[in-house]
């Protein structure tokens, strides 16, 4: 049976310590203002206000110090316990208030952090976004320009002063358009004679003429063009860096126009034939563009009939690459217009 008893008897408060089916509860009282809180107190008795009530209403003092004789010193103790209870409460109270307002001050900044560290990826995606459009654009440029340049010193008979205005222009355009690529990780190649290698500052490729002299100088041919270039200024066709000297010469150097390409006949192989069926125009490009930095004289692509969007899109491609000077359907027999010729300068 649950029994509530409404007290102003000691003893009876302090049997929460004897006896554990019982506990203490009391409603909290304002001594300042007479009146109470309405807060129940659990776990906390409730101290006998009645002294100081009286006291406060004018009742003499000479009858209260007579009732506190005859209740004696038991009862001021009780509530003087009674009253650090209450206080150590309030304590506990105002530090679970802060450490509420804590928590929710760090609820805030975690989602004002939180925001600002997503509004800031997006914004970074954003502008990697525009800067890479923007880099494919000037190398689009750049490479027009160069492919302008060299059928410029193709027109009528080269000279060493023409090929190193050339030279100067396809420089001038590199700073202009072309960002400098940040250093790679990968270190150790060694150009070879016969080899293919990238020039990233020209956005060309090339094949190594001569094998690299003690300065770390050799001489590459793109086109029809011979240049002197450095190894720091090359790269394999898959990314590698070449090991670089420690001297440093100027910069590239390129040397007259020599005779022309051979004359033998031009005859298809698997290894000057390329086939991009089934792919997509973009897909198609990748392919195709190392097809023609490995190519020497032609290669045949073979495209298929299908939509023709994909015949359009290798079209397109050729028409704009600086490599290819034209480009024609192959013979009859030989793919008809399912088959594209595309001759390397």
């Amino acid at each position: 049976m649950l029994t509530i008893a409404t007290t102003h008897f000691g003893e009876l408060k302090a049997l929460k310590y004897q006896d554990e089916r019982f506990e203490n509860a009391s409603v909290e009282f304002n001594e300042a203002t007479l009146s109470p809180t309405y807060r129940l107190l659990w776990g906390i008795p409730g101290r006998s206000n009645a002294l100081a009530i009286a006291s406060r209403l004018g009742l003499k003092a000479e009858v209260i110090e007579k009732a506190k004789d005859e209740m004696g010193g038991a009862t001021d103790e009780v509530n003087q316990v009674i009253a650090g209870l209450e206080a150590q409460r309030r304590r506990q109270e105002e530090k679970a208030a802060q450490a509420q307002d804590l928590l929710q001050q760090a609820e805030r900044f975690y989602q004002e952090v939180s925001t600002k560290a997503r509004d800031l990826e997006e914004r970074e995606k954003s502008l990697r976004a525009s800067q890479e459009i923007a880099v494919q654009q000037a190398i689009a440029a750049a490479k027009g320009e160069i492919a302008t340049v060299i059928k410029r010193l193709q027109q009528g008979k080269s000279t060493a002063q023409d090929a190193q205005k050339a030279t100067e222009d396809i420089n001038k355009l590199a700073d202009k358009f072309i960002p400098k690529a940040a250093p790679k990780q990968k270190v150790g190649f060694m150009p070879k004679v016969g080899e293919r290698i990238r020039i990233p500052r020209l956005g060309q490729t090339a094949e190594v003429l001569t094998s690299p002299d003690e300065d770390g100088e050799f001489n590459v041919r793109f086109g029809i063009m011979k240049m002197m270039v450095k190894l720091e200024d090359v790269e394999s066709l898959s990314g590698e860096k070449a090991e670089s000297p420690v001297k440093a010469k100027p910069a590239a150097k390129v040397l007259p126009q020599e005779t022309p390409v051979e004359k033998e006949p031009l005859i298809r192989t698997s290894k000057n034939t390329v086939d991009l069926r089934g792919r997509r125009v973009a897909e198609a490009e990748l392919v195709l563009d190392r097809a023609i930095s490995e190519a020497a004289r032609a290669i045949w692509i073979i495209h298929g009939h299908g939509t023709g969007k994909l015949r359009q899109g290798v079209h397109a491609y050729l028409k704009q690459h600086p490599r290819i000077s034209h480009y024609e359907p192959a013979a009859q027999n030989d793919g008809g217009t399912g088959v594209t010729i595309a001759y390397i300068k």
